[in-house]
């Protein structure tokens, strides 16, 4: 029987991972990743725009003090699945399989125009240099390494890479800030293994200067993932702040070397905060604020919750492990396990098998119900949030009465078919409004409601085959809106009208809907004669058969049925006025400063 070895194509193979990464960032990660696995206690990441080579060239440079490579493993640095990770650690003992396994990580390196390597292993120095790989994988060939060894030297250890014109030289993902604060979540500079007791790299120092940066020297980060001090002592809290006490509550259950359900010989650690908002915020600034804004800002729920990780940092989140609703704000949790397989770029762990993560997930859930939920400090926060809520209830109702009276009292109203309207201030007033012009006149609009809906879709079917019975009337879509805007979120296909209250859109501009078709606000202003008695908005369209016309109901109103709508303003009880005033000069007097004073009556001031 013949035999064959199957082939691979090393072309498409490189340039496929190569492309695989998602996330610019993930570049840091990996280089951070080589530092850990090479022994540094010292890194260096630094990001530049260089404007030498006559353009703007996204540059990054990292450099670190570990041991360095020697030519076997800056070929396998370059190379494909070649890790570049030690079989075993400094006692001898083999490590498990963890983060730099597959050697297709520093694959991510060859989205730069040139990588350059320096690195000192054992006195012996080597200068590399690759020049546009990606050009060159799409050409069908595979980039070639040029390189220069000179032994010899006394230096100390250590390895350079210089990626310059990363990126197609977008330079938007690496602000220091926003740098800083992917080093803390999701590369092992990064890791939650200090919550276990591990303090191998403790001393570790990373110095950053991203994009941004304007200190004098990098600055310098300490090893370690980042959370609040435990503070679940409520009357201290209370001290710091009376109001919102438990936006400063932390509370922290660590769990090392837990037996898989099932699986006696895998083992997690599984370490959960409680972290109040405001805990957060005082050592997290990325968290979105919203009368400040700052570069890669993001909100509690897009980054909080249950992390699983690999090698002790963040991979996937998996919230719905220990909540099934949006309390998991409040939690700061990670689950590591160096069982977990990573996909080739290492963004998630789907290749981990199926009934290893559910034992996993029921470890974990299991933990959280037994031992978290049952805890004092867990039971202490949930009855005091309980308590809280129901204080701010009553709280919530007198400020929301408050608000509503000022709204009311400055909300401007109209006389109009016998009904006294209010100004709509968002899409649901708009609706009630419509409701009652129709129900007092049924012709004020060249339609006939068949149907209503508002909690999806469409707002109304209407047809305008009023002498046809329902089985065989032509019927169309209107929707709603309380302002008319250049994205609207249905389809003009069935769309006979828009009502909207009003819009600032301009003639001429242009609307679409949400598959990308769009169409021409025409604005025709209201004429002299009877024929149009009103001004027309219509989306118009040369490709479709019908246009669409839009009721904008604040000038629909006011020209068609004289309804203007006006502020309210307050009866005044002149007497209080007068009785203080002496003499009748002085009753004039103060009348007639009253009326200079206040907004315009809403009746006329009689003598």
């Amino acid at each position: 029987m013949s035999q064959f070895e199957p082939k691979v194509n090393p072309v498409s193979e490189f340039l496929e991972i190569s492309n695989d990464f998602t996330d610019p960032k993930e570049i840091i990660r990996e280089a951070i990743s080589n530092a850990f696995d090479a022994n540094a206690d010292s890194i260096s990441i630094t990001v530049v725009i260089d404007k030498t080579s006559g353009e703007n060239e996204l540059t990054i440079t990292i450099k670190d003090n570990g041991h360095g490579m020697n030519e076997e493993t800056l070929k396998d640095f370059f190379g494909l699945g070649f890790s570049t990770r030690p079989d075993k650690d400094e006692h001898g003992y083999k490590i498990g399989s963890s983060i730099g396994e597959k050697g297709h990580g520093a694959k991510i390196f060859f989205n730069g125009r040139c990588i350059e390597v320096n690195t000192i292993s054992d006195g012996t120095a080597i200068t590399a240099q690759m020049n546009d790989p990606i050009k060159s994988l799409r050409a069908g060939k595979l980039p070639c390494v040029s390189y220069q060894v000179t032994p010899g030297l006394s230096a100390n250890n250590g390895t350079t890479i210089t990626i310059k014109g990363y990126n197609n030289n977008r330079p938007e993902m690496f602000a220091h800030v926003e740098l800083k604060d992917y080093i803390y979540w999701f590369t092992k500079f990064g890791s939650v293994e200090k919550e276990f007791g591990i303090e191998k790299f403790k001393n570790v120092t990373l110095y950053l200067s991203g994009l941004g940066w304007t200190g004098h020297e990098p600055e310098p980060l300490a090893f370690g993932h980042r959370f609040a001090k435990v503070n679940n002592i409520l009357n201290e809290l209370k001290q710091i702040d009376k109001v919102e006490h438990l936006e400063w509550f932390v509370a922290r259950w660590p769990f090392t070397n837990i037996a898989l359900i099932g699986y006696p010989s895998i083992h997690i650690d599984f370490i959960f905060y409680i972290e109040g908002d405001k805990a957060k915020r005082a050592y997290n600034k990325m968290i979105y604020e919203k009368k400040k804004t700052g570069q890669g800002e993001y909100n509690v729920g897009h980054r909080y919750g249950l992390w699983l990780c690999k090698d002790y940092f963040a991979i996937d989140r998996r919230n719905d492990w220990i909540s099934e609703r949006n309390e998991w704000t409040k939690y700061h949790a990670f689950v590591n396990c160096q069982e977990f397989r990573l996909t080739a770029n290492r963004s998630d762990l789907s290749n981990t098998p199926p009934e290893i993560m559910q034992a996993v997930k029921t470890t974990v859930k299991n933990l959280f119900h037994d031992e978290i939920m049952t805890h004092k400090d867990f039971k202490k926060y949930k009855d005091e949030l309980q308590r809280q809520k129901e204080n701010m209830s009553t709280i919530q109702e007198e400020q929301d009465f408050d608000r509503r009276r000022k709204l009311t009292l400055k909300k401007r109203t109209a006389e109009c078919c016998d009904l006294e309207l209010f100004e709509p201030r968002q899409e649901s007033g708009v609706f009630s409004l419509f409701l009652q012009l129709i129900t007092k006149r049924p012709d004020l609009f060249d339609f006939k409601i068949v149907d209503y809906d508002t909690s999806v879709g469409y707002d109304l079917l209407v047809t305008d085959n009023y002498d046809l019975e329902l089985s065989r009337a032509a019927l169309k879509f209107v929707e709603m809106k309380f302002m008319l805007q250049r994205s609207f979120n249905h389809s003009f296909k069935k769309l006979s009208a828009i009502i909207c209250w009003d819009t600032n859109l301009a003639n001429d501009d242009t609307v679409h809907d949400l598959s990308g078709e769009e169409r021409t606000l025409k604005i025709t202003p209201k004429a002299k004669n009877a024929e149009q008695c009103y001004s027309k908005y219509m989306l118009v369209t040369n490709t479709e058969a019908h246009n669409i016309e839009i009721f904008v109901l604040k000038d629909y109103l006011k020209e068609k049925l004289n309804c203007d709508f006006r502020p309210r303003t307050a009866l005044v009880d002149f007497s209080r006025f007068a009785a203080v005033a002496p003499d009748l000069g002085q009753k004039r007097s103060c009348i007639l400063l009253l009326f200079h004073s206040m907004i315009p009556l809403r009746q006329t001031i009689r003598d």
